[in-house]
């Protein structure tokens, strides 16, 4: 089966990293996708480079410190494709990545699939961090609970994204975990190893990785326990 990508990327003043973000999308060996930037109202060349690589381009009015959601609901909106990819700006992509995804998709049960994240020159103990993340991601899925761990990448098959109405826009963070637990009522929901992604480690430099694991379990607490976040955080 072909499946066609839409990759959708939420954006705010990200001309330090779209660019290598974009040029990893367009080295993928599978070529069957479509990329959708969403901008949250950028000052600087975001746009413009995202234009200079012939990508759709859509911009959404930026609401609160961290509404991600509503920016990840918009591009679905016009996206076309089978499976929903949904990347930050300063992720980089392996260029088999796609290839395989839809490999995994072929299983007409799968209805979403995370990828393995790894940060991107990241020193010892930041690949330490996001290596335990991913193994506790794993684990948390095989038991049902997916998930305990943060660091996320997350494709969906459209029709079960609608299905289940898309990202809640009324979280201001943990929409990504969210909205796997609610997809997985409707087929198998994968954490795949086979699969990497590279991220930048820049909010876990910028918080302190014990302010970051702090604020990642006040997450999580509140999520599972209110089934709302009452922080909010500010976009890099």
């Amino acid at each position: 089966m072909i499946n066609r990508f839409s990759i959708i990327i939420p954006t705010l003043n990200e001309e330090k990293n779209l660019g290598i973000c974009l040029q990893s999308i367009i080295n993928q060996t599978y070529k069957n996708f479509e990329v959708v930037i969403v901008d949250g109202g950028s000052k600087d060349r975001t746009r413009e480079i995202a234009e200079l690589y012939g990508f759709q381009v859509i911009k959404v009015e930026k609401t609160k410190p961290h509404d991600v959601s509503i920016a990840k609901n918009r591009g679905s909106d016009v996206a076309e494709g089978d499976i929903l990819l949904f990347l930050d700006a300063d992720m980089i992509l392996e260029p088999n990545c796609l290839g395989l995804l839809n490999d995994y998709y072929e299983t007409p049960s799968i209805v979403g699939i995370a990828c393995r994240i790894l940060p991107f020159q990241g020193n010892s103990i930041e690949n330490i961090m996001y290596e335990m993340n991913n193994i506790l991601a794993r684990f948390s899925n095989r038991i049902g609970l997916h998930e305990l761990s943060y660091f996320s990448c997350h494709s969906y098959r459209k029709n079960s994204f609608i299905k289940v109405g898309g990202f809640r826009e009324d979280l201001n963070a943990c929409e990504d975990l969210d909205l796997s637990l609610r997809i997985r009522r409707l087929g198998k929901y994968i954490v795949t190893p086979k699969i990497t992604i590279w991220t930048s480690p820049r909010r876990l430099r910028k918080w302190s990785y014990g302010k970051y694991l702090q604020r990642y379990i006040r997450f999580l607490v509140q999520y599972y326990f209110s089934n709302r976040i009452e922080d909010y955080y500010d976009d890099l």
